[in-house]
């Protein structure tokens, strides 16, 4: 896997299946998909309505008097839920990464400093490293400082028997005992010589190009002060649940950030690959390094703190489709869940943060659609868990309107796949319907369950 991916890491956004690769589609593939999207939206639709599947609701909404006063607030919200995904998807249609005007073109590149920090990686850590030389930006304007967190593995070893093959362009600190990510790119700013920061996982590849894309919209536009990556499964054909996370994580960076990014308010920079202006860390850096939420430190939720923290400064925070970063997805359920638990109380206590400034004049242009944006996904967690006690409900007094209801989850999820057809121009778009699925009955837990128990800091899955 790692041999493939080192030879063809720029092949990342090109179509991966023989049906896209025929000559009358290459010049219009991107206008076919979009048609295709449309076309099978509207085919559901119809055989929707053909199979009574929407009567069949209606007529089981009013069977009860429970259900005849769920009925209303159920379909404001299921309307809502529409016209947000309509209006995100107008925003993403109109994303492009962006690019230089010509290519060669003739650029003052800054020097970077990418900070990794690392723990237990021993598996990964060389070729991690190895990946940050690879790539093409100038290799006199690069430095990479490796952090190792405490390891008890041969980590540390590695990253030393990298500094002997790079020299001077490494630096390695060593912490005798697990600090955390908040230290270590604590450390890593302060050692850093470069006005542009960016943050790299040492369980990660990061491609060829990734460097150079990021910096772009840092370059064009002075009001932006930070840039997302696009991160891949790298070890997306393990198994079943890794080609469905390598759905989702597209999803999740090629249509979330995507329509985000047009207003310049992508609310979760990852911490395995995003740039930072150095400048605007400096400023408040301590208050990240010593955040408390509920009287708690926090430990974990370091890249969407950040991010936070970019956002209320006023300045834009855009995302860089063409900056491609592969890191490892959970192969075992158990651990997705935990992920899922962690990344969750991150995003449920940086939402209350955000809240304070979010409905506020904190920049000068783009405050409306953020606002949008941020009532609508917090709202879905809600409708989410509504509208499966109903579904439990039915299931109770009707079992068989269960069948029904499975049918129309699956008409959903193939629906909000062909968001990654679009995208990535492959098959594996189908992995996202039975990820959906799983999502609906399995994962339904995770944002109840983080509110509950906010103050526990554990990574969960070191």
């Amino acid at each position: 896997m790692w041999e493939e991916t080192f030879d063809e890491l720029d092949m990342e956004s090109q179509p991966r299946s023989f049906i896209f690769n025929l000559p009358v589609l290459k010049e219009r593939i991107d206008s076919f998909i979009v048609f295709l999207i449309i076309i099978s939206s509207a085919l559901i639709l119809i055989v929707s309505i053909k199979f009574r599947l929407f009567d069949y609701w209606l007529e089981f909404l009013q069977s009860t008097k429970f259900l005849r006063l769920a009925t209303y607030p159920l379909l404001v919200s299921a309307a809502s839920v529409v016209l947000a995904l309509m209006l995100q998807t107008i925003l993403w249609l109109r994303y492009k990464p962006q690019v230089l005007e010509e290519e060669g073109q003739d650029m003052e590149w800054p020097f970077v400093s990418v900070v990794m920090s690392a723990l237990n990686e021993e598996e990964l850590i060389g070729k991690s490293i190895d990946s940050i030389f690879s790539s093409n930006y100038p290799q006199e304007k690069l430095e990479l400082i490796c952090v190792n967190d405490g390891s008890t593995d041969m980590t540390y070893y590695y990253m030393m028997r990298a500094k002997q093959k790079y020299g001077d362009r490494i630096r390695v600190v060593n912490f005798r005992k697990n600090l955390g990510k908040r230290k270590a790119l604590y450390v890593g700013l302060k050692k850093s010589k470069g006005d542009i920061i960016v943050t790299f996982d040492g369980d990660s590849k990061i491609g060829r190009n990734a460097i150079r894309n990021l910096l772009i919209p840092l370059l064009k536009d002075p009001e932006t002060g930070a840039v997302s990556g696009r991160v891949a499964v790298l070890n997306e054909t393990e198994n079943f649940l890794t080609r469905m996370l390598s759905v989702r994580y597209s999803i999740s960076f090629d249509f979330g950030r995507a329509y985000q990014s047009t207003y310049g308010t992508v609310v979760c920079c990852p911490g395995a690959l995003t740039a930072y202006r150095k400048s605007l860390l400096k400023g408040f850096v301590h208050e990240f390094l010593n955040q408390k939420f509920l009287n708690a430190p926090c430990t974990h939720g370091e890249d969407r703190a950040l991010t936070t923290l970019i956002l209320r400064s006023g300045h834009l925070v855009k995302y860089q489709s063409n900056a491609v970063v592969y890191t490892t997805a959970p192969a075992k359920f158990g651990k997705m869940n935990l992920m899922y638990l962690r990344w969750t109380r991150s995003y449920v206590r940086e939402s209350v943060f955000l809240a304070r400034f979010i409905f506020s004049r904190y920049r000068k242009k783009h405050r409306i659609l953020p606002v949008i944006d941020f009532i609508f996904l917090n709202f879905l967690h809600p409708f989410h868990l509504f509208s499966l006690g109903i579904v439990v409900y039915s299931f109770a007094v009707n079992p068989l309107f269960m069948v029904r209801h499975l049918a129309f989850l699956v008409i959903s999820s193939f629906i909000l796949s062909l968001y990654y057809l679009r995208t990535n121009k492959s098959m594996a778009f189908l992995y996202g319907i039975p990820y959906g699925l799983i999502t609906a009955f399995f994962l339904w837990w995770i944002v109840p369950f983080s509110v509950l128990t906010m103050k526990n800091q554990s990574w969960l899955t070191r």
